[in-house]
């Protein structure tokens, strides 16, 4: 049986900002289609430390970052059209984005559901440590850039 390294150890310290400088990578043949879908990647890949993410996840979990950009495109359509729209009969009626942001809402809801993201007090990956140690990490970094004693890496 494999055992665990110690979340306490300097090993784990370092690991943990090693992952927490750099960003998961894209898994291979898999490309994003705007830089807006490059922050939520971002955004989505600090659920877990990097060590944490298998190839798997990072493909489905590159179908919810697709799906969350169009469901803010969607919602921005929505906003700028309103939520109640006139048929030809000039009768008020519901937009028909709600049904497309829904629709939407409801897929990426079931992959994340899937791949366990919303539960992380569960989940093994999350267990072990390694997102703690990478989380504070990040947070420590955050705190030391914010004060200017470090200057921030740009992202790749």
């Amino acid at each position: 049986m494999k055992s665990r390294p110690d979340k306490n150890s300097t090993t784990a310290a370092v690991a943990g900002f090693q992952g927490s400088m750099g960003s998961v990578p894209l898994p291979e043949g898999i490309t994003l289609r705007s830089d807006e879908e490059y922050v939520i990647w971002g955004q989505f890949t600090r659920a877990r430390a990097r060590e944490d993410w298998r190839d798997m996840d990072l493909l489905l979990l590159a179908k919810v970052v697709r799906m969350e950009a169009d469901i803010r495109a969607q919602q921005a359509a929505l906003d700028v059209a309103g939520v109640i729209l006139e048929n030809r009969r000039g009768t008020p009626i519901p937009n028909p984005l709600f049904a497309v942001i829904d629709t939407l809402e409801r897929r990426q809801l079931a992959v994340i559901r899937s791949m366990s993201l919303n539960q992380t007090a569960s989940d093994p990956r999350t267990l072990s440590g390694a997102a703690k140690t990478e989380g504070k990490a990040s947070d420590d970094l955050r705190d030391m850039w914010a004060s200017g004693l470090i200057a921030k890496p740009k992202a790749n």
